[in-house]
C-alpha cells in the first residue's frame, strides 16, 4: 500500500518500489474517475479519492527519507524528486474529481461531443500513466522518449478541444455550467502529462 510506514533509511530499492506504487495508484484512480464520468455514479469517485489520498500522504514522508539517503546514494538522488511530481499529478485527479462530482451531483449534461474529447483524454493519460510505472522501474531512454512526445500531443490535442469547445459555448450548444468543469478537466489533464513529462526527463539524464 502507498501509505505505509517509511523509514528515513529506506532501501533506495524499497523506495522505487513505493514510487511505483504510487505511480500504479494513479493509474487506477483515473480508470475509476472515467467509470464515474461515463456512468455518473459517485461510488467510483470515493473510491477513487481513497487512492489519490494515500499518494499524497506518503509523498513528504518518502521524499524526505530519499533526500537523505541521495547524501551517500546517487540512485536515491536521482528519484528523490519523482514523489513531489507524482503528487502534483494526484492534486490535479483531484480537480477532476471534484469536477465529476459536481457534474453527478446537480446532474450537469456535457454534449456529445464533449463527452467523446473527455473520453478520449482519458484514455491518452491513462495510457501516459502506465508509461510512467513502467519507466519508474526501467528508467528506458524509448519510453521516456515516447512519454514526453505523449505530453506535447496531450497539450496540443487538449488545447484544440478548448477551442472547440469556446465555439460551441459561443452558438449555445453548450451550457455554462459544464463549461467551467470541462475546462478545469482539460487543464487538470495537461498537468498531469507535464508533470509525466517531468518525471521522464528526470529519470533519464
Amino acid at each position: 500500500m502507498v501509505n505505509e510506514g517509511i523509514s528515513r533509511d529506506v532501501d533506495t530499492r524499497e523506495a522505487v518500489s513505493r514510487i511505483h506504487g504510487m505511480s500504479q495508484g494513479l493509474e487506477e484512480a483515473i480508470s475509476l474517475l472515467y467509470n464515474a464520468f461515463i456512468y455518473n455514479r459517485e461510488t467510483f469517485i470515493d473510491e477513487a479519492e481513497v487512492i489519490i489520498r494515500g499518494v499524497k500522504d506518503v509523498e513528504k514522508e518518502l521524499t524526505d527519507a530519499l533526500i537523505s539517503a541521495s547524501k551517500s546514494d546517487e540512485s536515491a538522488r536521482l528519484f528523490a524528486p519523482i514523489p513531489a511530481h507524482i503528487e502534483r499529478m494526484a492534486g490535479n485527479l483531484e480537480h477532476i474529481a471534484r469536477s465529476i462530482r459536481a457534474k453527478v451531483r446537480d446532474s450537469i449534461l456535457f454534449s456529445d461531443k464533449a463527452i467523446s474529447e473527455v473520453s478520449f483524454l482519458f484514455q491518452r493519460t491513462r495510457e501516459i500513466l502506465n508509461t510512467t510505472s513502467d519507466l519508474i522501474l526501467a528508467r528506458n531512454t524509448f519510453i521516456a522518449n515516447y512519454i514526453k512526445k505523449s505530453e506535447a500531443e496531450i497539450e496540443h490535442t487538449a488545447n484544440q478541444f478548448a477551442t472547440l469547445h469556446e465555439e460551441r459555448l459561443v452558438e449555445g450548444l453548450c451550457l455554462p455550467k459544464s463549461s467551467g468543469l470541462y475546462i478545469v478537466m482539460l487543464d487538470s489533464i495537461k498537468r498531469i502529462a507535464y508533470h509525466a513529462k517531468e518525471i521522464a526527463e528526470k529519470l533519464t539524464r
